[in-house]
């Protein structure tokens, strides 16, 4: 009985958090779980729940995430091993079976530690790739009412200098359809056309690929939504006067080259909070910037301390500033963590320019009100003993967040891991005896 108590403990603490049930996502503002909106898995996703769930996790975190990661699980493995030499009590008898001797342990023990050690570095590098590159089955967002648009602000191609080879907007758009997503703003870094691209080539065909960039200047990265052509941003890099002489002219309507609509200027995470917190900040605001990310899915923006967090959502609260969520897609990672709700009454019936109007003039209009930030439930902690246990309690919220499904399938996986540990020992016994 003794050796079926980790999976006994493992298999109650799988089924108590079921009794307590979390919603898999949150509203960012509120802390709540949404009612309108949930997430569908495939079933290959509930099938290998252990991977799926633990890769979804380290998809939507930050870089202290990675390394927290890295270091529970070395500290797992320590334990582990030290639990499974206490488990074998007495050396191992001379396999030919002479009475009172006993096989030295010292070269054989040694050998099979660092076959051991091996073996997990190897497969913790085989999962942390799985996580950055693999096409894995991934939860779906969906809403039953009509009117709300799922969004994304903020994507990349391989036209971006940092976007993966290949991602192309065929390659983004499928993402996004996967992801739940009805349209995407497609901003890379200082080029422009990848949406267009996908519009002459698949017409009508969702999600709609929407027009925008994403432009590097003094400390900061501004996402400029439903821009006609590429911005120069040539000149406008080297100072805060000069960004914000480009961030005006932006916000501006231009008169000699009228369009349809002025663009809608977001401020970009991590940049922003880095290296502009404070008088920045307003200046931002006064200059014409009319949107704030508060949740970008990259590793350093994902570092944003959780207080800073709380104090531009009440800027923009008090200031009628929109709110955002960024998967800031690059085509590395494959989970959609964050999504963006905008109520937009006969959206489907509109062609992508009249889309991109009615959304700019919706965020312009209702500010804060605008847009909701929805994401897959995480801990975030903002004191350092926090941080050190963000791990252990980010696994036991999200336990608390699986479906019934990925509930089954958890507890599949600890009786076939454990009835397998228990076979190959005793096949060990075996051919020791």
């Amino acid at each position: 009985m003794r050796r079926w108590r980790g999976p006994l403990l493992l298999s109650a603490i799988i089924l108590l958090a079921q009794l307590a049930r979390l919603s898999p996502l949150m509203d960012v503002v509120s802390g709540q779980g949404p009612t309108d909106a949930r997430l569908v898995y495939p079933f290959t996703h509930v099938l290998f729940a252990p991977f799926t769930l633990t890769a979804d996790w380290l998809n939507g975190g930050g870089a202290q995430d990675l390394k927290g990661f890295l270091l529970w699980a070395a500290v797992v493995y320590v334990l582990a091993r030290l639990m499974a030499s206490a488990a074998k009590g007495q050396p191992a008898r001379d396999p030919t079976g002479a009475a009172g001797q006993v096989r030295s342990a010292g070269a054989p023990a040694w050998r099979r530690e660092t076959a051991a050690a091996a073996a997990f570095i190897l497969g913790l590098a085989a999962f942390i790739a799985y996580v950055a590159y693999a096409p894995r089955p991934i939860p779906r967002l969906v809403v039953a009412d009509a009117e709300l648009l799922i969004l994304d602000v903020h994507s990349h191609t391989a036209l971006s200098h940092d976007g993966r080879r290949g991602f192309g907007g065929a390659e983004n758009a499928a993402w996004h359809a996967r992801a739940g997503f009805d349209a995407a703003f497609v901003t890379d870094h200082n080029v422009f056309g990848a949406a267009k691209q996908w519009r002459i080539d698949a017409p009508a065909r969702p999600p709609r690929l929407l027009d925008g960039e994403e432009l590097s200047l003094f400390g900061l990265h501004l996402v400029v939504l439903g821009n006609l052509e590429a911005i120069d941003n040539a000149g406008y890099t080297g100072s805060w006067d000069s960004t914000g002489a480009l961030i005006r002219h932006l916000a501006s309507p231009d008169t000699l080259h009228p369009t349809p609509y002025t663009p809608f200027l977001v401020a970009s995470l991590p940049e922003y909070w880095r290296s502009h917190w404070g008088p920045d900040i307003a200046d931002l605001v006064r200059w014409g910037v009319g949107g704030f990310e508060i949740w970008t899915v990259s590793p350093r923006a994902m570092d944003l301390p959780e207080p800073m967090r709380r104090a531009v959502i009440a800027r923009c609260r008090l200031g009628r500033l929109t709110m955002f969520g960024a998967t800031d897609m690059h085509g590395l990672g494959n989970t959609a963590s964050v999504w963006n709700l905008t109520r937009l009454p006969g959206w489907r019936a509109m062609g992508d320019p009249a889309l991109t109007a009615a959304l700019l003039a919706t965020f312009r209009a209702r500010g804060a009100e605008a847009n909701r930030v929805i994401a897959l439930r995480r801990w975030m902690p903002a004191s350092r003993l926090g941080r050190a246990l963000a791990v252990p309690v980010n696994a036991a919220w999200q336990l608390r967040a699986t479906s019934p499904g990925h509930a089954v399938a958890l507890l599949g996986w600890v009786w076939l891991v454990a009835g397998a540990g228990r076979a190959l020992r005793t096949r060990q016994r075996f051919r020791g005896a």
